[in-house]
């Protein structure tokens, strides 16, 4: 029997049918949700990055709180603090290189930045423990010695310093008053916080003006908004005459130092 040709089989080129391509209008339905999800998405990020850096620094102050306890523990009660001259100026930062913080040649009287160098001489906390983790006010640097038992104060507090801490230098006019810091204080005194800003501002500029971590002398911290957090609402970045000096009661919280 003759064969049956069959019927050729019919190919379809691919010039028939290109493959697909995106219209600018589906292009730019994409671009519009990938921007919609980064307008949702990156500002929440921030917002677990910022409360996870507040968290931090609020943990660098409780352990700042409990070597503060320590070491009034070890000394009669007192807090830290150098060479006291009562009415004598404020100083900050001076004679860091000298061996014995409590000798001649040690840090000048009254200095604000001496007393919280001492619980790092002591190895009760860590140099990077004194700067908050969110800041961009300092950057640190570490100190020129391997041994900080060799050294009386920081090298340069401007860097190394992201707290303030209560004056331990009273006038005699608050003295008089019964102003003395050491560990019997009431729990609504603040002791340290996130870096005092100085006159011109309210908040701290370690949290970008939001607010600050305190430490109170009970060992809590608490998130501030507002620096009138102290005993009464005392402002803990002024003296009750607003300066930034001597405290001038035992109500008065004036924490130092004050970013320049």
């Amino acid at each position: 029997m003759p064969r049956t040709s069959q019927p050729p089989v019919q190919t379809r080129s691919r010039a028939a049918n290109p493959p697909h391509c995106f219209t600018i209008i589906e292009l730019l339905v994409v671009i519009a949700i990938i921007a919609v999800l980064a307008a949702i998405l990156i500002p929440a990020a921030e917002k677990i990055r910022e409360s996870a850096m507040k968290s931090n620094c609020a943990n660098n102050l409780r352990q700042v709180g409990q070597a503060l306890g320590i070491y009034s523990n070890e000394n009669h009660g007192e807090y830290p603090r150098t060479s006291y001259v009562p009415d004598a100026p404020l100083t900050a930062g001076t004679n860091p290189a000298a061996p014995d913080p409590f000798r001649v040649g040690g840090p000048l009287a009254n200095d604000i930045t001496a007393p919280l160098f001492l619980l790092v001489r002591a190895k009760a906390v860590l140099p990077k423990m004194l700067i908050c983790p969110y800041t961009d006010v300092n950057r640190f640097e570490e100190e020129p010695a391997a041994d900080v038992a060799s050294r009386s104060n920081f090298t340069d507090y401007r860097k190394n310093l992201g707290y303030s801490y209560a004056n331990p230098y009273p006038d005699s006019a608050a003295s008089a008053k019964g102003y003395r810091l050491h560990n019997r204080l009431g729990s609504e005194f603040a002791v340290a916080a996130d870096l005092n800003p100085g006159l011109k501002d309210d908040n701290s500029k370690n949290h970008e003006d939001e607010g600050q971590n305190v430490l109170y002398a009970d060992g809590h911290v608490q998130w501030q908004q507002s620096p009138k957090c102290g005993i009464g609402t005392d402002n803990i970045y002024r003296s009750n005459d607003g300066a930034l000096g001597s405290p001038i009661n035992v109500a008065d919280s004036v924490l130092l130092p004050a970013q320049n």
